[in-house]
Formats: structure tokens, sequence, C-alpha cells
């Protein structure tokens, strides 16, 4: 089970560059669209791994949020290439396609529920829940307001943390009882 904190190690690194390349370069380049596609490919397998190191008791809260965040993150992996040959800005792509917003709003939520049952299952530090629930109500709001540094920023601490997670619950004894039980 291991290869899914992997992925999720990836895709949040995956996540952290775009943020860093589009800060860089000030807007959405290639690399910043095939680097968030590359995200949403590997966080949406990888979040499993991530429940799965706090999931050592039936944690239904972890799964329902799990299960939502993951599924909104495979449904989005074509949507940065299809922003990126569309000729829009993203905002514009959003603006003439809002059924994506569906999926950004099963995001939003499964994420709170995520962050949720992280400050509940007590594996991780609580303050990463906090990180999670607060940095995903961030970044919605910072998107509708076209804040994008503030977003940027903003995701780069989220996925971070999430990284961080990952590292952490490897590296604490209950994991590795947890995935030698599975």
């Amino acid at each position: 089970m291991n290869y899914l904190v992997y992925a999720a190690i990836l895709g949040y690194a995956c996540w952290l560059g775009s943020e860093l390349v589009e800060i860089a370069q000030g807007g959405y380049t290639p690399t910043v669209y095939y680097l968030t596609a590359a995200f949403h490919a590997f966080a949406g397998i990888g979040i499993w791994g991530v429940h799965l190191l706090q999931a050592r008791a039936k944690n239904t809260l972890s799964a329902v949020g799990t299960t939502m965040a993951s599924l909104s993150y495979l449904s989005l992996i074509y949507l940065p290439i299809q922003v990126m040959h569309s000729g829009l800005s993203a905002s514009e792509f959003r603006a003439a396609n809002p059924v994506y917003m569906i999926p950004g709003m099963i995001n939003v939520v499964g994420l709170i529920l995520f962050g949720i049952a992280v400050v509940r299952t007590k594996f991780f530090p609580a303050w990463t829940g906090v990180i999670i629930i607060s940095g995903i109500i961030l970044f919605a709001a910072a998107m509708t307001q076209g804040l994008h540094l503030v977003a940027n920023i903003n995701n780069i601490l989220l996925s971070s943390t999430i990284i961080y997670m990952c590292i952490w619950g490897c590296r604490q004894p209950q994991h590795h009882n947890a995935f030698s039980a599975q």
C-alpha cells in the first residue's frame, strides 16, 4: 500500500511545482497545465494512501471525504489540457463550462470532510487537518475572487502539508502495522 502514499507525494509535489512555476512565469503556461493534470491523476489515487495511514480503525468520515476528493481529482485530469487548448483563460473557460463547478464543489466538500476526519482521528497532528480545511476553503474563495497569487501561496502550503503528512505517517510505528494487516 506504500505505492498509494508515494502517488500522493508525487501528485502533491506536481501541484506544488505547478504553483511555483505559475508564480515564476506570471501565469498559466503549458508546464503549469501539464503539472496540474499530473497532480489530479496522482492525487486522485494517492489520497487513498493518506486515508489508509489514518484508517487504523473504521473511519467512515475519512472514507467519504477521500472518495469525494478522489473522484473529483480523477474527473478533472483532462481539464487543464482542455483549458490550455481552448485558447481561453482559466476564468473564461470556467464561465463557459460551468459543469466543471460540480467536481470542484465535490472536492471542496470532500477535503473538508477529510480534514475533519484528520482532526478527529488524531493519527496526524491536528494542525494538518486544520490546514486542509482552511486551505481548501481559502483556495475556493481566492479562485472565485480572481486572487491567483493568494491561491498559489495557499496551494503551496496545502500541498506541502499533505506531503508532510505522507512522510510523517510513514515514519509512525502504527503505519507499519496498518499496512501489514491489509
